[in-house]
């Protein structure tokens, strides 16, 4: 089994580029609900998280069209796949973006996974690290993170397991307390306590943070020029 991870850096796309790939690319009726949203930023927002969908569907299934596939909401707000062709019912799809960027995940749904991206603001890091327990707290300390950055990493660790079960952060935040948090060749590698079968992988970057949750033993691979930062 295989996954597809698309990213897209939101500074270098235009508006011009962005209203082209949404005519090539949308399905008709993710081009109407588009037109539903009053505000902008929320258009923005939904404009660019399917279009990061859906160039992750057309790298992951290049016999297929975009415009053919829909990404639909489930009944927990998740992104889900939907279209006549039996190889997209096999599917699954994260989806993640901040004022930077956006990204998306594709993967077979027998092997979960989800995915974030994000830097929180001044704002959240006191109530992040308000929530943390003592241990959690020591396990950031070894690290050596300052408070917005050891923020950073359990904010898009948790959103990215939480994907992955399809709960967002609905459940208290001690479900999600990690058993180990330890840094590999530039990535922190996130175990937890109550889902073991799991890890995450986060990395640190200037505009944003990066991460991924899937089962523990996945291989994680990526090509050569692959460079968060």
């Amino acid at each position: 089994m295989r996954a597809t991870l698309v990213i897209i850096d939101l500074d270098h796309l235009t508006a011009q580029t962005a209203d082209e790939m949404i005519s090539a690319l949308f399905h008709k009726n993710e081009i109407a609900r588009l037109h539903t949203f009053e505000h902008a930023k929320r258009r923005q927002s939904f404009a660019h998280g399917r279009l990061a969908g859906k160039l992750a569907v057309r790298a992951h299934c290049d016999d297929l069209e975009p415009q053919q596939i829909q990404i639909e909401n489930g009944v927990f707000d998740q992104p889900i796949l939907a279209s006549t062709h039996p190889e997209i019912h096999q599917l699954g799809v994260s989806i993640s973006h901040s004022d930077h960027y956006a990204a998306a995940l594709v993967f077979h749904r027998a092997h979960p996974m989800g995915i974030d991206v994000d830097l929180p603001s001044p704002a959240d890091i006191g109530p992040v690290l308000a929530g943390l327990s003592r241990r959690e707290r020591n396990v950031l300390e070894e690290l050596n993170l300052d408070d917005r950055d050891a923020a950073a990493l359990m904010w898009v660790a948790r959103e990215s397991l939480a994907k992955t079960l399809t709960t967002g952060l609905m459940t208290p935040l001690s479900v999600y307390t990690p058993s180990s948090i330890t840094l590999q060749d530039g990535v922190f590698v996130v175990f937890y306590e109550n889902f073991s079968q799991y890890r995450s992988l986060v990395w640190h970057g200037v505009k944003g943070w990066l991460g991924i949750t899937l089962p523990g033993e996945t291989v994680f691979l990526h090509s050569p020029d692959f460079n968060w930062s």
